[in-house]
């Protein structure tokens, strides 16, 4: 994340087609906002809707006190359908960059606390109650929730030991990303100048 500065986003830039998340009862303000930037990831976005679904309905807050938001990013598929028929709700993000999308989505969240993870990945099905956990206890402004890989190779093995070698050198970790709303307000969301590593 960007220290200082606004996100170059804000809700004025996200489309208002679907403002509504349909499982979320209208009297309550959620908890936590879980997004999702996604472009053309029709074929990855069921499998992870469906873990989210899961980690929903664990989590000790209840179902509807965690919001799910798509930023889709222009996508020439069916991202922004798929999404809206799983009750997520959907930001339309014109300007082609992952953390412009990231940030798109954060426009619209309510949470208090707000996680971001990828299209194309699962989460655990604990996953919402380990991040209210954790920042339950203090001491930290945010987290994350680490990876394991579904299937192993030679090749997936190494490209994951580039990655994530030199980021547990730095105290860094993937997976689903975590912090307070407020807080990533405050440094102003991802640096839209990056097109890779933003989330770094």
């Amino acid at each position: 994340m960007r220290r200082g500065g606004t996100s170059a986003l804000s809700t004025a830039d996200v489309s208002p087609r679907s403002l509504e998340q349909p499982g979320l009862k209208p009297d309550r303000s959620p908890e936590i906002s879980l997004v999702i930037p996604a472009w053309n990831e029709a074929a990855y976005l069921p499998r992870l809707l469906d873990t989210v679904d899961e980690a929903r309905h664990r989590y000790e807050g209840g179902a509807d006190a965690v919001e799910v938001i798509v930023a889709d990013n222009d996508s020439t598929d069916e991202t922004s359908e798929i999404a809206r028929a799983r009750g997520c709700r959907v930001a339309h993000v014109a300007k082609r960059c992952i953390a412009a999308a990231r940030n798109g989505g954060a426009a619209l969240a309510r949470g208090t606390l707000i996680c971001f993870t990828d299209a194309d990945s699962l989460i655990h099905p604990e996953t919402f109650n380990y991040v209210k956990a954790v920042m339950r206890r203090g001491g930290f402004i945010g987290g994350a929730t680490g990876v394991e890989m579904e299937r192993w190779s030679a090749g997936i093995a190494a490209a994951w030991c580039v990655i994530m070698l030199p980021l547990w050198s730095v105290g860094l970790d993937g997976g689903v990303w975590f912090c307070r709303r407020s807080d990533f307000e405050r440094m102003g969301g991802f640096d839209e100048r990056l097109l890779a590593a933003e989330d770094v």
